[in-house]
């Protein structure tokens, strides 16, 4: 902090000092780009792997995230666009957030019908191309492509970079649904219920919290039937 407080002071009563200190800051970033890149792809294939297989070592997580992906996929279908929905999955059920999501009983209701469509045969329902899953497939293919360019060839240049993003992108699409069809969903979600739906409660108590973060939250509990016995729920 002192240093920062300096630099602050330096640059207030010596202005002409931010150009040179700028111009060196620029350098050096550029000169650490291939490290960083390095170091960032690096953790990436090892890390998203890793993720993966902990969410299909839990087939509870799998059957909420597709039941979220259900839920999102009837929304969008009745809104006839795509609508700017995020989600995560859990073990006791899933939770929906973005400026585009509709009422509670909206949501409720399309949860419901997204099992009831699933049960019947519509298991397309459980994937969705805008899945955090693809999203990491992604990452994990770029993050690979990186660190054969840099392998094979010791540098990164534009040519190679544009190279290794646009074979990312084709390849992420197909294969990102795939990760998802075998590792992050279950598309067998007969013995899923809804419990109900609770609203995310104020984080702060701020009443002008909807201005800063108009994002709406919903948490949507799950339980399997199999942990149902006369009529009571047990959570395991």
């Amino acid at each position: 902090m002192p240093f920062l407080f300096l630099l602050i002071f330096l640059f207030w009563v010596f202005p002409y000092l931010i150009i040179p200190f700028l111009v060196f800051f620029a350098i050096g970033f550029l000169f650490l780009i291939p490290y960083v890149v390095f170091f960032n792809s690096f953790l990436n294939v090892l890390t998203i792997p890793w993720q993966i297989l902990k969410i299909a070592s839990d087939k509870r997580v799998r059957k909420n995230h597709s039941l979220e992906h259900a839920t999102v996929n009837v929304l969008e279908e009745r809104y006839g666009k795509t609508l700017r929905i995020g989600g995560l999955a859990y073990s006791d059920g899933f939770s929906l957030s973005g400026p585009d999501l509709p009422s509670p009983y909206e949501v409720l209701d399309a949860a419901r019908e997204g099992i009831y469509r699933m049960t019947k045969g519509e298991t397309h329902l459980a994937l969705h191309p805008r899945c955090g899953t693809s999203i990491a497939t992604t990452n994990f293919l770029l993050s690979l492509g990186f660190i054969v360019v840099l392998f094979f060839y010791n540098h990164l240049s534009l040519l190679n970079i544009a190279a290794v993003f646009i074979l990312a992108n084709i390849l992420a699409k197909p294969l990102g649904l795939t990760v998802q069809r075998f590792f992050t969903t279950y598309r067998d979600i007969k013995d899923i219920s809804i419990i109900d739906i609770y609203g995310k409660p104020s984080t702060f108590n701020f009443p002008f919290e909807i201005i800063i973060n108009p994002n709406q939250t919903y948490f949507i509990k799950t339980i399997s039937n199999k942990n149902k016995f006369f009529g009571f729920y047990f959570n395991l």
